[in-house]
């Protein structure tokens, strides 16, 4: 039930300041139960498809949106129409497949011109997951986060950015969301800030929202 709620049913707010001024027809990929799109639906009065796996939240989501589909991502892709969406969102959903490049260069064939990805994804490089690694050794996968046993894929702020431009995404917006807020983790922070001279300023972010645009 935790993690179902973690997961599926959050409107994601850190996320609306990485949505472009305009959106006419959007689609979600691992939409969910589909309160981030139909927040997009509402503010834009924008057509609004989902698309997840997970059959109970999909049911919730075809209360909310346009049209949804549930299946894997890429064979999903294969049902959309043509030259269609101007707005791609993918909120914590790239990590979980095994090639998220392939998927983004697939997707085009569904997106206008100059279409917009709205993105989240979890920075590896956080603080709480390099404390387990680097201090205690271990890279133990577990039912929710950065090392929910569903990732496949990792990324630091700088190997996101060298998949998106490889994809022939220009970046708009990249920035750290979701900071570490107790006053002990920003003392620690400050302190390796400070010797490291600023290098390890983004382990203060548990994920990476982005704004980019396909070219």
């Amino acid at each position: 039930m935790e993690k179902e709620l973690f997961y599926y049913d959050q409107l994601r707010k850190e996320m609306i300041d990485f949505l472009p001024n305009s959106i006419h027809r959007c689609i979600e990929f691992g939409c969910a139960k589909g309160r981030f799109s139909s927040f997009i639906k509402e503010k834009y009065k924008a057509e609004s498809w989902g698309v997840d796996l997970d059959e109970d939240a999909i049911r919730s989501a075809e209360r909310k949106l346009d049209r949804v589909l549930c299946g894997d991502a890429l064979e999903m892709i294969e049902q959309l129409p043509d030259n269609y969406f101007d707005c791609l969102i993918c909120n914590d959903f790239l990590e979980h497949l095994n090639y998220p490049d392939a998927f983004l260069r697939r997707i085009k064939k569904a997106l206008k011109k100059d279409a917009y990805l709205v993105c989240s994804l979890p920075n590896v490089r956080y603080l709480n997951n390099s404390i387990e690694f680097l201090i205690k050794k271990d890279w133990q996968y577990k039912e929710a986060g950065i090392l929910d046993y569903t990732h496949f894929r990792f990324f630091t702020k700088k190997s996101l950015e060298r998949m998106l431009e490889s994809c022939k995404l220009e970046i708009e917006l990249i920035k750290g969301i979701n900071p570490k807020s107790s006053l002990k983790s920003r003392f620690l922070l400050w302190s390796l800030n400070t010797l490291t001279m600023g290098a390890t300023s983004d382990m203060r972010y548990l994920q990476f929202g982005v704004r980019a645009r396909f070219t």
